[in-house]
């Protein structure tokens, strides 16, 4: 099976350096860096970086991350893709053989499967409204192509979206009165009275959903094709991948909450792509 990792990169060239350099140790596939206009001078210096370690470096415009996944397995000739989020390091060897292996019978994808919850005060809603949909954890996941591009040609998506749910068999309208619950006066209106029109979702009836990145695929490949997705267990999830949550998002809208500091992870990586992995990167040390 021929199967690539892919490390999208959007400004945050020591972030995505250190994921880099992590999959050539540990995964021990073919990466591919895929530069989305950065304006930190990143194209320049992975091109330099060629000269250093084997991986393939291209460009693809700056689009929502749900839109450059779907384009990516549009266009991949590869029969998988294990996607490595910018701000995600692979720590142990047995985690990408592990994936290989789960890639099997009816499986779409292996990973980690990050579960349905309801979403928290953080989000605006009140309690027991919002429901964050479940989804393969995107910062570490290898999927099949073949099962992701029928689905793309069934109109599936990668991409985030909020569904609403009250009257839900009027989309059009639920998805109105769910604008609501971002107006902190409007937010408790009609709430108890619209909760016996919401829909059965996820074994819960939320007044409306969250589709984050990933999840409306999953749930297409798993509700409309039958597929299932081979979670490979807490343990390992734990062990094997340290991820810091929405360094892209933050390097892009500074002002970004519930993400973690840019500068400080930047920091971090350049030590430990150094340190730990023996890779002299002179031109990103702080000055």
């Amino acid at each position: 099976m021929r199967i690539e990792t892919v490390v999208i990169n959007c400004s945050t060239r020591e972030q995505s350096t250190l994921a880099l350099v992590s999959a050539l140790r540990h995964a021990r596939l073919p990466v591919t860096i895929v530069d989305c206009e950065s304006t930190d001078g990143s194209h320049a210096f992975f091109e330099r970086l060629q000269s250093r370690l084997q991986f393939t470096l291209t460009a693809m415009p700056l689009r929502r991350h749900g839109d450059t996944l779907d384009r990516l397995f549009a266009a991949t000739e590869c029969e998988a893709l294990l996607l490595l989020d910018s701000d995600a390091e692979i720590l142990r060897d047995d985690l990408v053989p592990a994936m290989i292996a789960a890639l099997e019978g009816d499986a779409y994808g292996s990973g980690f499967l990050h579960a349905g919850q309801w979403l928290g005060a953080n989000h605006g809603a009140p309690p027991g409204t919002g429901y964050y949909a479940p989804r393969m954890w995107i910062p570490c996941v290898m999927l099949k192509t073949a099962p992701v591009r029928a689905a793309l040609d069934g109109g599936a998506s990668f991409g985030e979206r909020i569904v609403g749910n009250e009257l839900a068999r009027w989309p059009w309208l639920a998805n109105i009165l769910c604008t609501r619950f971002r107006i902190p006066l409007l937010r408790n209106v009609g709430r108890d009275l619209m909760r016996s029109s919401r829909s059965l979702r996820f074994g819960e009836r939320p007044g409306y959903v969250h589709y984050d990145t990933g999840a409306a695929m999953h749930e297409a490949l798993t509700a409309s094709a039958n597929l299932r997705f081979a979670h490979l267990g807490d343990e390992l999830w734990r062990d094997a991948v340290r991820h810091h949550h929405g360094v892209t998002r933050r390097r892009l809208k500074p002002g970004m909450r519930n993400a973690a500091d840019a500068d400080a992870t930047r920091a971090e990586a350049v030590a430990r792509i150094e340190a730990e992995y023996g890779v002299p990167v002179p031109e990103l040390r702080v000055r």
